[in-house]
């Protein structure tokens, strides 16, 4: 898919050609009406938000259940721990939009941070179910508002926390508020979240 700055006076405007015309790539923002093409309009070619922006188009596989993978992303831990419960839930069929597989760098413009923001949006109203990894002696700030707009959207949820600091405690100690939105549905194991995710 080719994209393209739809307008040079705001930098996130990315746009892509379908039948001679134009659409916004965010409709979320933009809307869906098309613009007529435009010679003058400069060609997006830079890989990394080429991917962003084709992550964006399609989060998902398609013909599979969709699995959003919320979760802190930022040290080595986090992203080890996301990835091989991403990856025992593809193994077993299901599709995940993990987020950490586009990264936002110092160096990154503003269109692939706002296609960061807008993939996660899509990602999350297109999920089947959202499994939110709330490891940590206090939830991260960016899960937490998953954990919301998805409740906000009626998706189903489920919380991992293995964090043996937490065992001893009531619900592994969640933020009575946040495990509430997920009706304390709390897994200590990939295997029990697989357990209740086959049963939804």
């Amino acid at each position: 898919m080719k994209y393209y700055l739809g307008n040079e006076g705001d930098e996130i405007f990315a746009v892509y050609s379908k039948d001679g015309c134009c659409y916004p790539v965010f409709v979320e923002k933009y809307g869906e009406k098309a613009i007529a093409y435009d010679p003058e309009m400069r060609a997006i070619e830079d890989a990394q938000t080429i991917e962003a922006l084709d992550k964006y188009m399609q989060p998902y596989s398609a013909g599979k259940r969709k699995v959003y993978m919320a979760g802190p992303l930022f040290n080595e831990g986090d992203r080890y721990t996301n990835q091989i419960n991403s990856d025992a839930l593809r193994a077993l069929g299901y599709t995940t939009f993990l987020p950490q597989e586009v990264v936002i760098t110092k160096d990154s413009s503003n269109l692939v941070k706002a296609a960061c923001f807008y993939m996660d949006l899509k990602a999350i109203k297109e999920c089947d179910v959202l499994l939110a990894n709330c490891n940590g002696i206090e939830i991260d700030s960016g899960t937490a508002a998953e954990i919301g707009l998805a409740y906000g959207l009626q998706k189903r949820m489920i919380l991992y926390k293995s964090d043996v600091r937490n065992y001893y405690n009531e619900t592994f100690r969640l933020n009575n508020f946040v495990g509430g939105l997920a009706d304390n549905q709390v897994c200590s194991t990939i295997t029990e979240v697989i357990a209740i995710i086959e049963t939804l």
